[in-house]
């Protein structure tokens, strides 16, 4: 009777370790870390990162989409071809052209359009014209010329004196030294509003030659008030 029950406490023994032991394992598997190859919820998960994992998250560079007309029309304003394979760079230097031309023409007051006038000769970009006219005022506009001391860029007005007494023109010049260069000009064609001073000269001049005098055409382009260009004919 007492070989009975020793036998029959010796297997609850046994039973209740090998259930503790259960636990424990169950415990450990929940508690270990996803490895590589192993399903979370059905779907297999790796710790591996590739190398082009961090070229993933970085965003692209937006697409330029200008409409055919656009594209040609502000092209050909900055010097670009638009018949030739175009690089994102020159799209993107297009579409600012086309968003400048877009804020000029937002300008509804007359001392919104004069004040831009006098200091678009100074701006030496299509950057700094967006920069000052996407301030939304006057005054804030002002403080932007103010704090860039634009105005002191007239000094580089000098670098023009020697061309213009040798009766020449060079790129970035006024309007006015193209005039104490050359004289008035023949005709004057604007394109756009005449106060953006976006124009081309044209000039007759009787030239000497070995057969005589014969009449040559130049013509000087402007935009913003300053040389970009000329040819002769």
């Amino acid at each position: 009777m007492i070989c009975t029950k020793i036998i029959v406490m010796n297997k609850s023994y046994v039973l209740l370790l090998a259930f503790t032991a259960f636990l424990v394992l169950a415990s450990c598997a929940l508690m270990a870390p996803q490895t590589e190859g192993q399903a979370e919820n059905g779907v297999v998960v790796s710790e591996t990162v590739s190398a082009d994992t961090t070229l993933a998250t970085v965003p692209p560079k937006p697409t330029i989409r200008l409409t055919q007309a656009e594209l040609e029309k502000y092209a050909y304003e900055i010097g670009l071809d638009p018949r030739q394979a175009l690089t994102e760079d020159q799209k993107i230097q297009i579409d600012k052209r086309r968003k400048l031309r877009l804020l000029e023409r937002a300008l509804d007051s007359h001392k919104e359009r004069q004040q831009y006038s006098k200091v678009l000769p100074w701006l030496k970009s299509d950057d700094e014209k967006l920069d000052y006219l996407s301030i939304p005022s006057i005054e804030g506009r002002q403080a932007w010329i103010n704090k860039n001391k634009i105005w002191a860029r007239q000094k580089e007005l000098k670098n023009y004196v020697e061309v213009m007494e040798s009766q020449d023109i060079a790129v970035g010049m006024p309007l006015d030294y193209v005039r104490k260069s050359w004289g008035e000009p023949t005709h004057i064609e604007v394109s756009g509003n005449p106060i953006y001073k976006n124009e081309r000269w044209k000039y007759l001049k009787q030239v000497s030659t070995p057969q005589g005098y014969r009449q040559e055409q130049r013509l000087v382009y402007f935009e913003g008030g300053r040389v970009v260009g000329w040819e002769t004919e």
